[in-house]
């Protein structure tokens, strides 16, 4: 990464970058992303994760340059707490997918020491078409939310940030959408 060919100030930078100038944001990543990526790589322990982490953040940032306001403070800070809380998802995110693969890995071998009871086989498959079917039923936008919150194991602030929606949509959505998934699994469809 090559350094900024201006003497402006990270602030300076940053309320360029709010004003769309994209040569700022340019000078802007060239100055706080080295810092950034070590502060990430402490973070997650995961280089990978860390350079992700460190993407996404510079996209927030360019999305909220505008509302930074340097009477509050440094810009330094400013994007630390934005990569901060991205982190902290993806540690969410990280610890509820470790969770989930070692749950199934723990239940998996569970039954393979109980072996293979065909009647269990039978009903868990019908409880899958059951509720492949209820999920079907959704309206596509309900349907996405609770794949995302609860099979991919995204939380409330990551489903809305990624998608561009307001966090009160996205958990009011989710919750119409499991309301509806109970009535219509209680009916048996």
């Amino acid at each position: 990464m090559s350094q900024p060919e201006d003497k402006d100030s990270e602030e300076d930078l940053l309320q360029r970058a709010g004003r769309g100038d994209a040569r700022a944001f340019e000078q802007l990543y060239d100055l706080l992303a080295p810092r950034l990526f070590g502060l990430l790589r402490q973070m997650l322990h995961d280089e990978r994760e860390a350079e992700d982490v460190l993407q996404d953040g510079f996209v927030q940032v360019w999305e909220r340059a505008s509302t930074y306001d340097p009477a509050r403070g440094h810009a330094f800070p400013w994007a630390v707490m934005l990569f901060r809380h991205k982190a902290i998802d993806r540690m969410r995110v990280l610890g509820r997918r470790t969770r989930l693969v070692e749950s199934s890995a723990l239940e998996q071998a569970t039954l393979a020491a109980q072996g293979p009871a065909a009647d269990d086989q039978a009903v868990a498959n019908e409880r899958g078409t059951l509720v492949r079917s209820a999920l079907n039923e959704l309206p596509n936008e309900q349907r996405k939310l609770i794949e995302n919150a609860f099979l991919k194991g995204l939380t409330h602030h990551v489903i809305a940030d990624s998608l561009g929606l307001p966090l009160g949509t996205v958990k009011t959505n989710i919750r119409r959408g499991l309301l509806r998934l109970r009535d219509l699994l209680k009916g048996g469809l």
